[in-house]
C-alpha cells in the first residue's frame, strides 16, 4: 500500500497538532527483501484517532514524532 489516506478530522489540523506518528522512518521490510530493513523513500503513518495507515513520501513526515506502543 503507497498512500496515507487519512480523512477523519486530524487532516484539518496543523502538521504538528495531528496525533498521526511514523512507524517505520524511510525504510522498509518486507518478504520480498528476506525481512531484512532496506532504506526507502518512503515512511510508514498512523492515524492515532482513526487507525488507518499507509505509506508515504510526503515531506510533513518529517515534521512527524516516531510511534511510541504506549500512546494512545
Amino acid at each position: 500500500m503507497v498512500s496515507f489516506g487519512c480523512h477523519c478530522p486530524e487532516r484539518k489540523l496543523p502538521v504538528i497538532n495531528r496525533r498521526w506518528r511514523v512507524t517505520q522512518r524511510k525504510q522498509r521490510c518486507s518478504a520480498f527483501d528476506g525481512y531484512h530493513v532496506m532504506r526507502s523513500d518512503y515512511s510508514h503513518v498512523i492515524c492515532l484517532n482513526c487507525g488507518e495507515c499507509g505509506r508515504t513520501k510526503a515531506k510533513y513526515v518529517d515534521q512527524l514524532p516516531d510511534y511510541n506502543i504506549e500512546e494512545k
